[in-house]
């Protein structure tokens, strides 16, 4: 079971792509060298793979981003450096809006071939593994890309290029990487739907009692090769992907509610609240109520 493949093609006389969704990730526009904007259905609200480097800027809203075997929750600002090959979609809550940079770095770009730009594939190791971008780098990077937005010809190709060595110049403690391992299996589109509805019904229904016989029927796989490609796709087997999805969902419950921490146990989908303040405890190193005083007092600070 393997992500969908995106086919991108760079357009005649561009060396990247620059995408702007102001709503959604599934109604995206491309801004063209001219300035001109057509729009298309974007991938980045679906799991999905392509060849390209991404550089992708939420400006607003907030969810769950998966990179690799990474589930994180996020809020806007937020900037990550996808590489080649690295599975990825975003899970929004509500509306959002953004940007996102796509390039090839093949011999057959005629940008890559100059020498001056080899240096920057000294950053495909560590891009294996997406890159999320924070702090002063973050804010001067989104500069850039906005900026790119608004410029054409050469002005456009020039905020490109100071992309590319902002990416390069990136400070250690500006930076961390996400996934835990690196990912450049091949794809094929006839495998897609089965990890897209078997994720679907984890999404739909975490809150609830979930069976794994419904997973495995949406994804009309046999158990044994279902659970190989799941585990082979996302870093984690069907239990550990839904217990990170359900934990994300109560780290913000707990960070943005007052609700009792029996009650936000339930309404993520765990059946008792002792089997609950194990599994979070084992993911977070502390309890429930230990992550809730401990948000309380930095959001206070």
């Amino acid at each position: 079971m393997r992500p969908k493949a995106e086919n991108i093609r760079l357009q005649p006389g561009e060396s990247f792509r620059l995408l702007r969704w102001q709503r959604n990730m599934h109604d995206v526009e491309a801004v063209a060298a001219d300035g001109s904007w057509q729009p298309f259905e974007g991938s980045g609200h679906e799991w999905h793979v392509h060849t390209l480097w991404e550089l992708t800027l939420v400006e607003a809203g907030s969810g769950t981003r998966f990179i690799g075997d990474s589930i994180e929750a996020f809020d806007a600002p937020d900037l990550v450096l996808i590489g080649p090959g690295l599975p990825h979609y975003w899970h929004m809550r509500r509306d959002t809006s953004g940007f996102a940079l796509q390039f090839a770095s093949g011999e057959d770009q005629p940008l890559w071939q100059l020498p001056e730009v080899q240096t920057f594939r000294s950053l495909s190791r560590t891009a294996q593994f997406g890159l999320h971008v924070r702090g002063p780098a973050r804010e001067a990077l989104g500069t850039l890309i906005r900026r790119a937005a608004g410029s054409r010809a050469l002005a456009r190709l020039t905020c490109f290029l100071n992309i590319l060595e902002a990416l390069l110049a990136l400070p250690s403690h500006g930076c961390a990487t996400l996934a835990r391992s690196a990912y450049s299996a091949p794809v094929r589109q006839a495998t897609y739907l089965g990890l897209q509805k078997a994720l679907n019904r984890i999404f739909n229904s975490f809150q609830e009692p979930l069976r794994f016989s419904d997973i495995l029927r949406d994804a009309k796989m046999s158990k044994a090769t279902f659970e190989r490609h799941f585990k082979r796709h996302t870093g984690k087997t069907v239990t550990q992907f839904v217990t990170e999805v359900r934990l994300q969902y109560a780290c913000r419950q707990l960070a943005e509610t007052d609700l009792p921490i029996g009650e936000i146990a339930l309404a993520a989908g765990f059946g008792n609240l002792s089997h609950f303040n194990h599994q979070f405890k084992v993911a977070h190193r502390r309890s429930p109520r230990a992550f809730r005083n401990t948000v309380r007092r930095q959001n206070s600070g």
